[in-house]
């Protein structure tokens, strides 16, 4: 599975600590797009990050690519800004894919 990430930084000691975690709780749900060979993720980057330091596969909550349902609607609170699903997998040409 090829996933592309909501972004490429990340904090060691975070991903630490999330690796630590998934040891226990198993593989992440991610909500994330289909696009066809890959998944563009709308959240989740150090767990996704963490699952392939573990050799998991994380498991998709597949959301619909809209021009008008946003991140908000998806994952409260979880950008500092608010963009559709559209934009964010239009741009995700700029992020980082890993392969789990």
């Amino acid at each position: 599975m090829n996933i592309i990430l909501p972004h490429a930084d990340y904090d060691a000691d975070h991903l630490a600590k999330v690796i630590e975690e998934m040891k226990v709780l198993g593989a992440p749900t991610i909500k994330a797009v289909d696009c066809g060979e890959h998944y563009v993720a709308l959240e989740g980057s150090h767990r996704i990050r963490a699952a392939q330091a573990l050799g998991m596969e994380v498991i998709i909550d597949e959301i619909e690519y809209s021009e008008t349902i946003t991140t908000d609607d998806v994952v409260p609170g979880g950008y500092q800004d608010t963009f559709t699903i559209a934009e964010v997998v239009d741009g995700s040409y700029q992020s980082v894919m890993l392969s789990l």
